[in-house]
């Protein structure tokens, strides 16, 4: 019997990830106006910055239903598999809660269950430590174990150049958010513990590298050691920018390129450059 891993849309996992270690992904669904797609199989990341440059009203998503989970599940554990599944954090999506429902309505042992407490790049640098976990042959319960003890120890901080769409689904308070609407300001926030905060802003938009470089040295992060996530959203030239200022300075392990899918770039809107990894 072996592991397969579960995820949901939003930890933005790279296809190449997702087909080398056969990860089962469930997305979540963005609506516009009058239609609705899912996110990465009827969405691409440049199809939806596309739709809502042009957009009259911005777009809203839609959690994983406990119908859609049940039936993945029930496929891994047709084909003989236990599931590990990980999800964006509870706080910010009920996709959570669905999965939850889905394993009580199987009411199957072989399907176990992690809150990530993140999202996207957060999500992401978890999943990343338990494909590594599976690897290993460890035991489900060991790899469980070990995931929970280190999702206190993920970072995920990101520039963004307003705050408007964080405020609009639900995610900052309006309070939070009037930062955004400051000339030349571009905020920067972090997920944490299943909770988004702004942490810092810079003046002016040309300042975003220079403060991702100190911002690492500050906090001494050691990234010799592990993989480094890197993703945007349009915004690729920064990203390369950023890769640039701290790959070689930092000894950095390796690099992980990718754009914000259709949900996460609802609610960061396009600009968006941040970086995630799993500090141990």
């Amino acid at each position: 019997m072996g592991i397969r891993i579960v995820i949901d849309s939003t930890s933005d996992v790279t296809d190449e990830i997702i087909q080398k270690y056969n990860i089962k992904m469930v997305p979540l669904t963005v609506n516009f106006e009058k239609e609705s797609f899912l996110d990465k199989i009827e969405l691409s990341s440049k199809e939806f910055f596309e739709k809502l440059a042009v957009a009259e009203k911005l777009p809203t998503t839609t959690l994983v239903s406990p119908g859609a989970f049940v039936e993945a599940f029930s496929e891994v554990l047709i084909e003989g598999d236990q599931v590990l599944g990980l999800f964006i954090a509870s706080e910010l999506s009920g996709t959570y809660d669905s999965a939850c429902m889905a394993k009580n309505m199987i009411g199957s042992d072989g399907i176990h269950i992690i809150d990530t407490r993140s999202a996207c790049l957060g999500a992401f640098a978890l999943i990343l430590e338990a494909i590594k976990l599976v690897k290993q042959n460890k035991t489900i319960e060991e790899i469980v174990k070990e995931l929970e003890g280190l999702k206190e120890k993920v970072v995920a901080v990101a520039a963004v150049d307003t705050l408007k769409y964080l405020e609009k689904g639900g995610r900052l308070s309006k309070g939070q958010a009037v930062i955004g609407s400051l000339l030349s300001i571009k905020p920067i926030i972090e997920i944490k513990d299943g909770k988004i905060s702004v942490i810092d802003k810079i003046r002016g938009k040309n300042k975003t590298i220079k403060w991702f470089d100190e911002w690492i040295e500050k906090n001494n992060y050691d990234l010799s050691d592990k993989p480094v996530l890197l993703f945007h959203g349009r915004s690729y030239e920064n990203l390369k920018l950023l890769r640039e200022a701290i790959e070689d300075k930092y000894k950095i392990k390796s690099i992980i390129e990718q754009e914000v899918g259709a949900v996460i770039g609802t609610h960061s809107g396009p600009g968006v450059l941040g970086i995630g990894f799993v500090n141990k």
